[in-house]
């Protein structure tokens, strides 16, 4: 195995290239669910009326707790931290990943194209859209920059440092961390069943975890564990047939990202049998693991198995397919990459590192693609935030809003409350209920329509478009209070309070 250090010049520009192919994110995404948590910690007047933080804080700790918390110091500076944070995060990302590649890769440049490859074209084709890369800070990028690093100690057989970090990582993402530990603690086994390692060492690697990052998670089962007042059918329908398909139904899965990520599972045994038998592990077990895992989600819709959404060891399966394919297609074909100088390297790294940031910033609208910059004045090229950011100014404190199906906007750029959100949704089966019902009132979709998760977006703005006078006499009794629509909608009552050239609210 090669033994080279990987190259923050390189993580830097790759760095820069996922910005410029997928867009930064500041308070709005997956952001929904993270940053006005933080700001509610900070400020317990703030979202006094919101669906989805009361819910999220009537549980301590949740699953934003600790990721929540390590803002809370930074509270003030939140653009700038994130801004870091995600730009750390995918350095030391890309170097772990980097770093496994040069195991098996000869040629610097041609680990860097299996990295740049799994990161960027084959983005998304780990199964259940996850992705070790995230767009925005958030707790998923931060535990996939730690585990890259375990899994390199733990090649190197340094298990207790690989076993804190994946510790570590289990605190910061529950499922990113816990479903990982699973399968390295297999590998583990059945190396101390094998004679290979000392039963003392598996028992070590597995209790440092489970007296720290397993006493967290019971104290979030515990925490979960109330009462449902419906069955637990109704609860799968809804949650993970309905608002969670993506993440949680195999049957859902776009078929051409099957085949892929199969494709590559297989390369990734077939080679690594012979020169890794850790990572042929490691692709053996998830493989039966994601098999058992199919079958007890699609088949069986057992709930305790589907929480554990055991596709967070997919994103993993395929990069490690991704390098089997680098390893071995250069030489096969008679491919080569020459060293350039050092220094020269460096500074064409550099110089591709700031050209991305020079047309992110001048020609972004030129681009044949269209993703969100939300990089600190960019941002406020977005009409939306823009609003936002009015109604901050121009509502009352305790505004409850409903807006359009897919807005993660208005949550932390106007610290307002909503009535209900489809992207941010409480987890807690104790309010599936309540939060299928409003979903209903303010969308029109349930779970019996034709489209599921996302794809519900068209439908449920048409029907949120055109809500009656008599559905919003009965949302302003159940607490809502305003309302954010598109620019060519006038709602059926309600008085104009501000508007821009896209978005207007009104009062009711």
């Amino acid at each position: 195995m090669q033994k080279r250090s990987p190259s923050v010049w390189f993580a830097l520009f790759l760095w820069s290239v996922l910005i410029l192919r997928f867009g930064y994110r500041f308070g709005t995404g997956d952001q929904v669910e993270l940053l006005p948590y933080t700001l509610f910690l900070s400020d317990a007047s703030l979202y006094a009326k919101d669906f989805f933080i009361q819910g999220l804080h009537a549980t301590v700790p949740n699953e934003r707790t600790v990721m929540a918390n390590l803002l809370l110091p930074f509270v003030d500076y939140l653009e700038l931290i994130a801004f870091l944070g995600q730009m750390l995060c995918t350095v030391f990302l890309v170097m772990g990943l980097e770093k496994i590649a040069l195991r098996f890769i000869q040629n610097r440049y041609w680990a860097w194209v299996a990295v740049a490859t799994a990161l960027i074209p084959l983005n998304d084709f780990g199964l259940g859209n996850v992705e070790v890369y995230s767009e925005c800070l958030q707790a998923g990028g931060v535990a996939t920059a730690l585990i890259v690093w375990a899994m390199n100690y733990f090649l190197d057989k340094r298990w207790m440092v690989a076993s804190l970090l994946m510790t570590i990582a289990t605190f910061i993402q529950l499922l990113d961390g816990l479903d990982v530990m699973l399968v390295l603690s297999a590998i583990l086994l059945f190396a101390a069943m094998a004679g290979q390692v000392k039963w003392s060492i598996f028992l070590r690697f597995i209790g440092l975890f489970g007296a720290t990052a397993g006493v967290y998670l019971l104290f979030i089962l515990l925490q979960k564990s109330g009462e449902a007042q419906v069955a637990p059918e109704f609860i799968f329908e809804v949650m993970f047939k309905f608002r969670h398909p993506h993440h949680f139904i195999f049957a859902s899965f776009p078929t051409k990202k099957v085949m892929v990520f199969l494709a590559l599972t297989i390369i990734g045994m077939i080679y690594f049998r012979k020169v890794s038998k850790p990572l042929f592990q490691f692709l053996f077990i998830g493989s039966l693991g994601l098999l058992f895992y199919i079958v007890a989600t699609d088949v069986f819709h057992f709930i305790p198995i589907a929480n554990f959404q055991f596709y967070k060891v997919s994103q993993w399966m395929k990069f490690f397919g991704v390098v089997a394919l680098l390893a071995v297609l250069p030489l096969f074909l008679g491919l080569s990459i020459h060293r350039f100088q050092l220094h020269f390297e460096r500074w064409m790294l550099l110089a591709g590192t700031l050209f991305s940031f020079v047309i992110v910033v001048f020609l972004a609208d030129k681009l044949p693609y269209q993703v969100p910059f939300q990089i600190f004045g960019l941002k406020e090229r977005e009409a939306i935030i823009c609003i936002a950011e009015e109604i901050k100014i121009n509502t009352p404190k305790d505004a409850v809003f409903i807006q359009p199906f897919e807005n993660t906007e208005l949550k932390f750029y106007a610290q307002r409350s909503s009535y209900v959100e489809f992207k941010a949704n409480v987890r807690h089966q104790l309010f599936v209920q309540e939060w299928y019902r409003r979903v209903g009132e303010v969308y029109g979709v349930n779970k019996d329509s034709d489209a599921k998760g996302f794809a519900l977006q068209q439908q449920s703005n048409t029907h949120f478009e055109q809500l009656s006078a008599e559905q919003l006499l009965a949302l302003k009794n159940n607490g809502v209070t305003h309302l954010l629509y598109p620019i060519h909608c006038i709602p059926a009552i309600g008085k104009l309070v501000v508007k821009n050239e896209a978005y207007a609210v009104y009062q009711l």
